[in-house]
Order: C-alpha cells, then structure tokens, then sequence
C-alpha cells in the first residue's frame, strides 16, 4: 500500500516535526498499522 502526502500536509508535517521529536516514528506506526488492518476490522471503537 502507497501513501500520498499533500503539499499542505508536508508543509505541516516538516514544522510538527520540529516540536514533535517521535512524530516521524509515531507515523510509520500508524501506517503500518494501515496496512495490517487496512479495513479497520475488529477494532472496537
């Protein structure tokens, strides 16, 4: 599975990263996340 990012995204990403040290790690989590379970099946929300 491929993720796009937005311009708007990047742009955002890049100054969140800056205050947010584990924001790089934090997302390969969700996105990995993502691919395990891509129609969110089972999840108890």
């Amino acid at each position: 599975m491929d993720f796009s990012e937005t311009y708007e995204f990047k742009k955002e990403y890049k100054k969140l990263l800056k205050k947010y040290r584990s924001l790089a790690e934090d997302l390969e989590v969700v996105k990995k996340a993502i691919k395990a379970n891509p129609a969110g099946n089972e999840t108890k929300h």
